[in-house]
């Protein structure tokens, strides 16, 4: 069993947003469905929670899965390895910023969280121009420099292979962090806000 992570584009100030965020039985009701969902092969009614959020989403955004081979660790890693050396623990690491560019901002709801219990996570508009900004800045020789595999091996990154050569897994994990900086661009030209689930 792994954690997949997965992000739901959202307007975090609309009225369904809002009452799923305070309202348990209403999230649980929508995070069954989409945006949070896949849409379902059989024509089930939506909840009124999920219509009224597919509603403030423009035609084409739906449910993103940006790490289909669960790198975001690594990811993180990358955006500041010397940084991720240094974190003493959780806490830290939760409030670094490689975290919250890769897996959220700031925590949704106290009720929101997957089926293995990690909570759910958003990002507004705003934070998603600086994260992409941010990964646009990489300054690419000087990560490569602090880029080991080894070093996340010893570290414990998620889902690193410890045969994989540092090239190959730096090229790999750059790539992913530019597709999720234009996909971060793309929700940012519409005003969309995200939020993310691991699970």
């Amino acid at each position: 069993m792994g954690l997949d992570l997965s992000a739901s584009p959202v307007r975090l100030n609309s009225p369904a947003v809002r009452l799923i965020q305070v309202d348990a039985q209403a999230w649980e009701f929508a995070s069954l469905h989409p945006p949070f969902t896949s849409p379902s092969p059989y024509d089930e009614p939506l909840p009124d929670v999920s219509r009224e959020l597919l509603a403030t989403l423009p035609e084409g955004f739906g449910i993103a899965r940006p790490y289909p081979d669960r790198s975001y660790g690594q990811a993180e890693y990358l955006l500041d390895p010397a940084g991720y050396r240094a974190l003493t623990g959780w806490p830290e690491r939760e409030r670094s910023l490689p975290y919250r560019i890769i897996e959220g901002d700031r925590p949704f709801a106290d009720h929101a969280t997957g089926g293995q219990g990690v909570p759910w996570r958003c990002s507004t508009a705003s934070f998603l121009a600086e994260a992409a900004a941010t990964i646009d800045a990489i300054d690419v020789a000087a990560a490569r420099q602090e880029f080991f595999v080894a070093d996340m091996w010893a570290l414990g990154v998620y889902k690193v292979s410890q045969t994989e050569r540092d090239d190959e897994a730096f090229k790999r994990v750059l790539n992913n962090l530019r597709q999720l900086a234009r996909y971060y661009h793309r929700l940012v030209e519409h005003g969309l806000d995200l939020i993310i689930e691991k699970d």
